[in-house]
């Protein structure tokens, strides 16, 4: 059976896929990150565990989130959090307290939105599509970021070649 995209599949998908590129420079690069800005092995560590712990709280409250608010208003919050937490991230890491508050976004930033999009898929994809609907969400969230992220570093590259010719037309 062909599986026919609705706006809704389409926009799943695609807030999916946002999320797990925004996620991308996080898995990345913070801990090089705190680690520049002086921060400690064991202090980098207890941070991401602090990510996973709130994270796994988020789960234990899910019926009551889902009972509270729509699917799609808990993605909406969801990414919002991301857009606060890795800015504060980005530009205010320097202090603690700030990057422990940023840890404990990952509960609305991944388990939330992990959670509310799944849920998502079993509403609006058809039943018998239930388990490819499952399979693009993961493949398109997780794996299509993959290739997003190496290209936008290859649109960065070219952008400083074409920066860097000007050093040609100086003589240098």
């Amino acid at each position: 059976m062909a599986l026919r995209f609705t706006p809704e599949i389409a926009a799943l998908l695609g807030a999916a896929f946002c999320n797990a590129v925004a996620h991308g420079a996080l898995y990345a690069f913070l801990s090089l990150h705190l680690e520049a800005l002086g921060y400690s092995g064991t202090t980098i560590g207890v941070l991401w565990t602090i990510g996973v712990a709130a994270e796994i709280v988020v789960f234990l409250y899910l019926p009551q989130l889902f009972r509270r608010a729509t699917l799609s208003a808990i993605l909406i919050a969801s990414l919002a959090c991301a857009v606060v937490r890795f800015l504060a991230i980005g530009w205010a890491a320097h202090e603690l307290w700030i990057v422990l508050l940023a840890q404990l976004l990952h509960a609305a930033t991944f388990g939330s939105f992990h959670a509310a999009s799944v849920a998502a898929v079993h509403r609006i994809f058809p039943a018998e599509a239930q388990a490819r609907g499952q399979t693009l969400l993961s493949s398109i969230g997780y794996g299509g970021a993959a290739p997003l992220a190496f290209s936008a570093s290859a649109a960065a590259a070219l952008a400083g070649a074409f920066i860097a010719h000007r050093l040609k037309r100086a003589g240098l």
